[in-house]
């Protein structure tokens, strides 16, 4: 009884962490401004005066810092994303170890603008001064080589960076501080370059990925105006540039909606109300938002072009059995039916309005209507959940002019519990359908040949998932003695390591890999007696690359055992619909496994399968099945007591539509799927929105093909890539070259 209690304990303590993990897993953006005090308020009124209310306009939170003080001594750099400081002097005290706190931020992943000078080129005790080494060590990563050599010139020229400055008239004619400057990177812009009387070009101000410098006067012209937009160089430094496909989120963390953006590998940005400068976005979610919108920067952007989906509470509500979803949100088998059974709140939609997916009441729930020149959608703030997170997805990208959304474009299929040991037990439900046979007849004489020739008519390349035994023990002694049992199973391993199937793991028996269950010696143990058996089973040449979790369970514990004794596993398969909130996403981890949650199981209804399977399509562009031979004896996988036909033709009408609809998609085993999401997950492309055109590059020696859901209103050309599949209003691409150009006529 008290272990019972105590595992309650530590089940309940496991939902209450992972509770605070998802709740502060947003970390909302953070700008650092750096002055020195000694100073008397020099860079503390620049950066107070001029910066910050940049960083305001954008919603940046900031926080400003003496740089001599022992608060930034012992300060964590890794809290900001980025830190502008704002220096007069160039000496400072142990200057060397700043620049190596600066360097070691923008390795970290943050970003640095340098207003007016470096501020530790010298240091203060009057020894131990940086050389080019040091201080080239931040200037290198923000793409720049600086040389020694200031001077003061007279400007003949002065050429600026029309996007970057402000709209008003500047007057440069007084002598200027200049020093040399050299971009090193291709992705640097440079903002202001002067030409002297003798002809002598200097870059004094520059923008790139990693942040950027406005060199000693060159923040005002000659008469004190501010010369550049800074809250542009602010908002591109943290946000992005045009070029780039761009997501802001405003309200407060939702794990869901931040799972279904991951997934689409946009940038996006997460802030806690409306910033001003929204014209930079293709797309803005007001999480916890209302019809009609009040915000007057959000009505702004989208009466200018703007799209925007209010997720909230409708002023309506309403039980919904199942909702459909139009052919303009994603391409669906008519009159599909997502199951929902839940109350859901709606807004009425507006005259006009274009109605996206409607309830089993025919009520529209998600609605789209014309804005000014933009569009507002609105989406019940109900349907944001895991299941739902495609749907919400396409549904925002189904309204825009033109977007791209790399996908995973692969599916697998498992046959978990396969090979499987039998008992010679004589079933009812068997016994009704076929006669005076046992189980192991059916696996092996039925189940198993109809499975082969389901695989020949699709061109599936199974997965199976080897379970050697179905005993409970975690304790000495360790036997394989139901294998021994069935020669059947013997056989069948046989015939598939000769096949083109691939054979997976399931563990030594059905007990999950967890520390509740296992002490770390057994487990060891069993592991290394599972390897010795597989070898002297399926013989030296067999590599397993996959394994599942049995019940789809595993923690932290059991996988770090399990690489530890099987270093050649690179997949292990969970399930997406787990409540456990232990790898139930798709990632990667120990930085080459790839954790694979099966979206889609069993056999029927068909419409429950389609409706997963198509969910998952929208999220990313893949599902991943299993199903197992014992289904149909099993009273809560086959709960209708359908016979061994039925379900076999319900898989096999699941498997036709799915063919039928998405012919794009390929099937691969279950390691082939799990490189191309490792592939996916760890591989992003670049892509840029160019005037006339856009560019998706892979960089070089990462792994094409790659594919895309692409929508464009218009006609286009494609250039390194080509068409695999149109719906009209969504086309998916396969890019077959590094570099691939979509030509916008």
């Amino acid at each position: 009884m008290q272990c019972k209690t105590l595992n309650k304990f530590v089940k309940v303590m496991i939902v209450l962490i992972w509770s605070l993990i998802l709740s502060e897993t947003i970390v909302y953006s953070k700008t650092l401004l750096l002055y020195k005090g000694s100073e008397q308020g020099y860079g503390y009124n620049i950066l107070l005066k001029y910066v910050a209310p940049a960083l305001k306009d954008i919603l940046e939170d900031y926080e400003a810092m003496d740089v001599e003080s022992e608060s930034f001594a012992s300060a964590d750099l890794n809290n900001y994303d980025l830190i502008v400081t704002c220096y007069y002097t160039p000496q400072m005290k142990d200057a060397k170890k700043y620049l190596e706190k600066l360097s070691m931020f923008l390795i970290n992943g943050g970003k640095l603008f340098i207003i007016n000078n470096l501020g530790a080129t010298l240091d203060s005790s009057g020894e131990n001064h940086p050389g080019l080494y040091e201080i080239n060590s931040v200037y290198n990563l923000l793409g720049l080589s600086y040389y020694f050599g200031w001077r003061k010139v007279k400007p003949s020229i002065m050429n600026l960076n029309e996007n970057y400055i402000n709209p008003s008239s500047l007057r440069f004619e007084n002598e200027r501080d200049v020093e040399r400057y050299t971009p090193i990177s291709p992705f640097v812009k440079t903002l202001i370059e002067l030409k002297d009387q003798q002809g002598n070009i200097y870059d004094m101000a520059f923008i790139s990925p990693l942040g950027g410098l406005i060199a000693y006067n060159y923040l005002f012209d000659d008469n004190g105006k501010v010369v550049l937009d800074l809250q542009k160089i602010f908002s591109d430094i943290l946000i992005g540039n045009d070029e780039e496909f761009k997501v802001l989120v405003v309200g407060q963390d939702n794990y869901e909606l931040r799972k279904a953006l991951d997934y689409t590998l946009f940038k996006y940005q997460w802030k806690t109300s409306v910033p001003s400068a929204l014209s930079v976005y293709d797309l803005v979610f007001h999480f916890g938002g209302s019809y009609p919108p009040i915000d007057k920067n959000l009505v702004n952007y989208v009466s200018n072009g703007g799209t925007a989906v209010i997720i909230g509470k409708g002023s309506n509500s309403s039980f919904v059995d199942y909702m459909t979803v139009s052919d303009e949100v994603f391409p669906v088998p008519a009159n599909l039916k997502f199951n929902v059974k839940k109350n859901i709140s709606r807004e009425k939609p507006p005259q006009n309005s274009r109605i996206l997916v409607t309830s089993s009441n025919g009520e529209a729930l998600v609605w789209s209507v014309s804005f000014g020149s933009g569009n507002l959608i609105f989406y019940p703030i109900e349907l944001v959940s895991k299941a739902y997170r495609g749907l919400l997805v396409q549904c925002a990208l189904s309204q825009l002019n033109l977007s791209i959304q790399p996908i995973v474009n692969s599916w697998s299929m498992h046959l978990d519990d396969f090979p499987l040991p039998a008992y010679r037990r004589k079933i009812d439900i068997i016994t009704r359908e076929f006669g005076d046979i046992t189980d192991n007849e059916f696996y092996y004489n039925i189940w198993w040949p109809m499975m082969k020739q389901l695989s020949k008519e699709f061109s599936i390349k199974y997965t199976t998932i080897f379970v050697a035994n179905y005993n409970a023990s975690v304790t000495w002694p360790f036997s394989f003695q139901e294998y021994t049992n069935t020669p059947e199973q013997i056989r069948a391993l046989q015939e598939l390591i000769n096949s083109s199937y691939e054979i997976g793991l399931h563990g030594y028996n059905h007990i999950h890999l967890t520390q509740e269950n296992w002490k770390p010696e057994n487990l060891e143990t069993v592991l290394k007696l599972y390897k010795t058996f597989l070898k002297n089973t399926l013989g030296d040449n067999y590599i397993p690359y996959v394994y599942v979790a049995p019940n789809n369970i595993i923690d932290s514990f059991g996988v770090e055992a399990l690489l530890r004794i099987f270093p050649s596993i690179k997949v292990i398969g969970t399930s997406y619909a787990t409540t456990q909130k232990l790898f139930d996403e798709f990632e990667v981890i120990n930085g080459k496994v790839v954790v694979m949650p099966r979206t889609t199981f069993g056999y029927y209804p068909v419409e429950n399968l389609l409706a997963s399977s198509i969910l998952s399509l929208m999220t990313f562009g893949t599902f991943q099945y299993f199903l197992h031979p014992d289904d149909l004896f099993s009273k809560d996988r086959n709960p209708d007591e359908k016979t061994w036909k039925e379900m076999y033709n319900s898989l096999r009408e699941f498997l036709s539509t799915m063919t039928r609809y998405y012919p794009f998609l390929r099937n691969h085993t279950a390691s082939e799927s799990g490189e191309i999401l490792y592939d996916f997950l760890t591989q992003k492309p670049i892509i840029r929105k160019l005037a006339d055109k856009l560019s998706v590059e892979i960089p070089i020696g990462h792994h094409l093909p790659r594919f895309y859901y692409l929508r464009v209103r218009g006609v286009f050309s494609i250039y390194g890539g080509r068409i695999v599949y149109s719906y009209g209003n969504l086309v998916v691409i396969e890019q077959m070259e590094n570099k691939m150009e979509i030509i916008l006529k």
